[in-house]
């Protein structure tokens, strides 16, 4: 028999990876918190926020495809691949539950650097606008070019020679 926790990790997995956010809210209880994987000092807390964050995240993010779920009833660890703004990205959230079987909290993990320096271009102006801020839109629009150039610049020619050799 399925637990309840399971049933709503699937759910949230099939949001993921058909882009339903109606579906993915379902999942989330009332107060539920999702954790920046950028900084410590960013979360968002409810579902009206929750819900903007996951419209954004759906609007970027491209051929989700969700690997790995593991876990129990109180918390699972599910993992998927994409890609944003033409870089690979792997992540991984431990999704925490109430007694409801509901995601109380999700803290997101996300891997290769220049997917995530993909995913704060995309992800950081976007929120503002949603969030009526459109100068601090503008702000971090400008504010993370070079830093994406800098890491993709980095990734294709100087990680490699740190690699080992064949």
């Amino acid at each position: 028999m399925t637990g309840a926790a399971e049933a709503t990790a699937e759910r949230y997995r099939r949001a993921g990876e058909t882009g339903d956010v109606e579906l993915a809210m379902s999942t989330f209880a009332p107060d539920a918190v999702v954790h920046s994987p950028l900084t410590s000092r960013v979360r968002f807390t409810g579902l009206a926020q929750l819900r903007q964050l996951i419209g954004v995240a759906y609007t970027h993010l491209e051929g989700v495809r969700f690997h790995t779920d593991v876990g129990d009833e109180r918390t699972r660890v599910v993992v998927y691949t994409a890609r944003i703004g033409g870089e690979e990205v792997e992540e991984a959230t431990v999704l925490r539950f109430d007694d409801e079987g509901l995601i109380a909290e999700a803290t997101l993990f996300v891997r290769t650097l220049p997917g995530l320096v993909a995913l704060m271009d995309r992800f950081g102006p976007d929120i503002a606008r949603r969030n009526g801020r459109p100068l601090a839109a503008r702000l971090l629009a400008v504010a993370v070019k070079p830093l994406r150039a800098m890491i993709r610049s980095g990734d294709r020619y100087a990680v490699p020679l740190a690699a080992p050799r064949s």
